[in-house]
């Protein structure tokens, strides 16, 4: 029963992010539709998606969507009209889709190729080749190191655009309006004043006492915590991507209290800079040195005397790079989202 359960649950949230008028109410359709997500993928023993999906899906995205909101209308109030060509293109291209699925092998059968010849490889000479016990890790660190670092690399540029778009079309209004020192720019419309006043009092320190203590309170667990999850992500469950995820977050959560420019403070906007780009440069210099030493790009075993420790030291140094690169993009990413056009460059 759960199996068709969740399913079901998930088109039903699904189709009403699409119907609902309300904004907040669709984002929080969302925020429901990650956690659902999130149960399904550890049902399925992909506990490793389920934190990323709970973590990012659920976490992440909704504050940047609140934080998007805040500066554009609460309600569509667009006139919705069936695009006719865009629904028959829609419909062919599922059926289309569903037509190639009908050739895929049943993934539940354990003599298909992947279960028959991959996956034993794996499970029977990860350790040995890579010294990790986690053959989720040893598979994406090792086997796929290339596409870990790709994967890497991408969230990088990103995070990088959307420095470059954002600081470049603030300098530009500013150009346009003559301000100074940094002091934006845009002229607010008035449709979106009171989304604008509810983004002030986000930006205001938070007075509640209790709130700040706790959150200073916890900050420090949080921080450890993410730390854990990126050294741990060899052992179990985890790694550079969750743990930076939530890193970021202990960062993001102090801003939301203390505002943004206290959060600044602590982080500041050219040190998330530099760390978009430091993660990813420390994944790539990794497999550098095993070139210097003798070995092929990304073979962590000749890193040290013993290939185990080798491999062991090598894959905890990329994850370590990949979390620092999380963590600051999802930082530089609410920072640029939640910042006020009359704050600071």
């Amino acid at each position: 029963m759960i199996d068709i359960a969740i399913p079901l649950f998930l088109v039903a949230c699904g189709l009403g992010a699409i119907l609902v008028k309300d904004l907040m109410s669709a984002i929080m359709i969302f925020c429901v539709y990650s956690l659902a997500m999130a149960i399904e993928w550890a049902r399925l023993n992909a506990v490793d998606v389920a934190i990323t999906e709970a973590s990012v899906g659920a976490g992440i995205s909704t504050v940047l969507f609140i934080a998007v909101l805040s500066r554009v209308r609460k309600r569509d109030e667009t006139k919705r009209k069936i695009h006719l060509p865009a629904l028959v293109v829609s419909i062919g291209m599922a059926a289309i889709l569903l037509y190639g699925s009908m050739d895929l092998p049943n993934l539940r059968d354990p003599n298909i190729p992947p279960s028959a010849h991959v996956v034993p490889k794996y499970l029977a000479d990860s350790y040995e080749e890579t010294g990790v016990v986690n053959v989720v890790a040893a598979i994406l660190a090792s086997y796929r190191g290339y596409d870990t670092l790709g994967e890497t690399v991408v969230v990088a540029t990103a995070g990088l655009c959307v420095i470059l778009l954002l600081r470049q079309v603030r300098g530009a209004a500013r150009k346009r309006t003559g301000k100074k020192d940094g002091v934006a720019y845009m002229k607010k419309p008035s449709q979106f004043k009171s989304n604008q006043r509810e983004l002030e009092e986000m930006m205001h320190p938070d007075n509640d006492v209790i709130r700040r203590t706790v959150v200073k309170f916890l900050i420090p667990f949080i921080q450890l915590f993410g730390l854990y999850v990126i050294a741990h992500g060899e052992l179990g469950p985890g790694g550079g991507f969750q743990g930076g995820v939530i890193l970021g977050v202990s960062v993001i959560v102090y801003s939301l209290v203390f505002t943004l420019k206290e959060g600044e403070k602590r982080m500041s906007v050219k040190m998330s800079d530099l760390l978009v780009s430091k993660g990813a440069l420390i994944y790539g210099g990794i497999g550098v040195a095993c070139l210097f030493l003798g070995g092929n790009y990304l073979q962590y075993n000749v890193l040290f005397g013993d290939p185990k420790l080798g491999s062991h030291l090598g894959i905890l140094g990329i994850e370590i790079g990949v979390g620092i690169t999380v963590a600051a993009v999802m930082i530089t990413l609410f920072n640029e989202t939640i910042r006020r056009d009359d704050d600071n460059d």
